[in-house]
């Protein structure tokens, strides 16, 4: 399992997104599943980055495995407790002058992830992304 740890700072985004994108392309994932998994991840670390610690600095661990034609991100930091997959999903209907702000960030990422989970242990936040090698969940 590869894996990188930064201070959990928007300077550090591209630096992050790098090593995944090479993660993903050492597995052989096509290029533009590579791309559905960048984008996922950089909502998932921008949230991270401006929300988890509001009153000090913090740091975000990134752990990548591929098995199986799978891709499985992991995302640890141990920042405020959070559950973006029990988050309410976006009004996406309604016209936009009646939408609430926010939300549609975490809706793509539930979208994108072929399978997400999360576990809050000990004082760390994990979120495990995994995406299947094939393009079936491009929505």
């Amino acid at each position: 399992m590869a894996k990188i740890e930064l201070p959990a700072r928007m300077e550090n985004l591209e630096a992050i997104l790098d090593f995944i994108d090479n993660e993903a392309d050492a597995a052989e994932f096509p290029k533009a599943r590579v791309s559905k998994i960048r984008l996922a991840a950089e909502e998932v670390l921008v949230n991270v980055f401006s929300h988890a610690y509001p009153e000090k600095q913090g740091y975000v661990s990134i752990s990548c495995l591929h098995k199986n034609d799978r891709f499985l991100l992991e995302i640890l930091d141990r920042g405020i407790p959070f559950n973006m997959l029990k988050a309410s999903d976006p009004d996406i209907s309604s016209d936009l002058s009646e939408r609430r702000l926010g939300g549609l960030g975490i809706h793509f990422v539930k979208k994108m992830a072929d399978e997400a989970g999360y576990v809050h242990t000990e004082g760390e936040n994990r979120l495990t992304l995994v995406f299947k090698k094939n393009l079936q969940k491009l929505s």
